[in-house]
């Protein structure tokens, strides 16, 4: 079995992006609960934020695996059947999962600070509340980002069927409900609990 064929291409690419998606999916999930259960609800420590340095480093596997089959995927319909290219699902995958790759960045830019500044404290004890919406973004952002690209991968009735425009336009919309959604959860619950008087 010749390696180089882009049967044997295309396959090992499915295996890799299926493996790129549990890891980026798997572990954005546990990061949200992670962030929930031990840094809005307790204190910050150093050993938690190990934890939540290592789930980060799995997501990150996990983008970097999709990167590479996602090219390889355009490789493959390059050289074997161009006109795949121009199914706007396609870009629309490659747009979201550039926001994805940016947003990730912008994380470990901004919100890692943020994390070890906090360390001994509740999340939202010492924050402003420009860092505050930067955090409901940046976790709204990585929510959607993850989860619209599984949404496009198995709805095929979208192929060659919907514009790369309303494609963006979809993802907009669960992104601003998804927002919302986060502030209001936040308004809900968690400012109640931090405002329970620890016993």
């Amino acid at each position: 079995m010749d390696l180089l064929a882009p049967d044997a291409i295309r396959t090992a690419s499915i295996f890799l992006h299926l493996i790129g998606l549990s890891l980026g999916v798997g572990g954005a999930l546990m990061l949200d609960a992670l962030i929930f259960k031990y840094f809005y609800c307790d204190k910050i420590t150093s050993e938690k934020l190990a934890v939540f340095s290592f789930m980060t480093r799995v997501v990150s596997i996990g983008l970097f695996l999709l990167w590479a089959s996602g090219l390889a995927f355009l490789a493959i319909y390059y050289v074997t059947d161009p006109e795949l290219l121009t199914n706007q699902k396609i870009w629309g995958k490659v747009f979201i999962v550039t926001m994805l790759t940016i947003n990730g960045v912008m994380l470990h830019r901004k919100i890692f600070p943020i994390l070890s500044r906090n360390v001994g404290k509740q999340l939202f004890t010492d924050i402003t509340v420009d860092e505050k919406a930067m955090m409901f973004g940046f976790a709204s952002v990585s929510f959607v980002s993850w989860i619209f690209p599984v949404y496009l991968g198995v709805s095929k009735s979208l192929n060659f069927n919907t514009g790369i425009e309303n494609i963006l336009a979809m993802y907009m919309l669960f992104l601003s409900w998804t927002c919302l959604a986060t502030y209001l959860v936040y308004k809900a619950v968690v400012s109640r609990i931090l405002l329970t008087p620890k016993r």
